[in-house]
């Protein structure tokens, strides 16, 4: 046994777990270029836990501003091929597939169909993201967490 999986070498012996990359990193990071930027200083952070229920309100305004522009998009999506006779093709064609003469297409009930199943999908995604983050905090826990680096640059914001 050579190397631990935190990258360490227990007796001698090279790290075979992306040491050489790392090194590439952070004498590029400490050479005061990271991606195109000049920096101050580097330093090494971890990321411990990630706060679940503040996660879970930034997903799902997220989620939701989603939802918005979808709903958006598709109604305009909806009315250009309305104003380019897509429309009336799509419900003669359904007719003459089911051998019917009521079928109607409306956009109304669509949008209404989809904003349905947009807030199921919205509250369903939110709460993924809630078991995601608290299973990052156990695995966190039993890992002991991320390792970042973190440059400061030289840019006045």
């Amino acid at each position: 046994m050579s190397a631990s999986s935190a990258g360490r070498t227990i007796r001698g012996g090279p790290a075979r777990n992306g040491s050489a990359s790392r090194s590439r990193v952070r004498k590029k990071a400490l050479g005061k270029t990271v991606s195109g930027k000049s920096v101050r200083g580097v330093q090494r952070r971890k990321i411990l836990a990630i706060s679940a229920v503040s996660l879970a309100k930034v997903a799902f305004l997220f989620y939701v501003t989603l939802l918005i522009v979808m709903l958006i998009a598709g109604s305009v999506m909806w009315r250009f091929a309305g104003s380019a006779g897509l429309i009336v093709k799509l419900n003669h064609f359904v007719n003459q597939l089911i051998g019917s003469s009521t079928y109607h297409v409306s956009g109304t009930s669509i949008l209404i169909v989809v904003g349905s199943f947009g807030v199921v999908w919205v509250l369903i995604a939110t709460i993924l993201t809630f078991v995601g983050a608290m299973l990052f905090n156990l695995a966190s826990e039993y890992v002991g967490g991320i390792s970042v680096l973190v440059g400061l640059d030289d840019t006045n914001l």
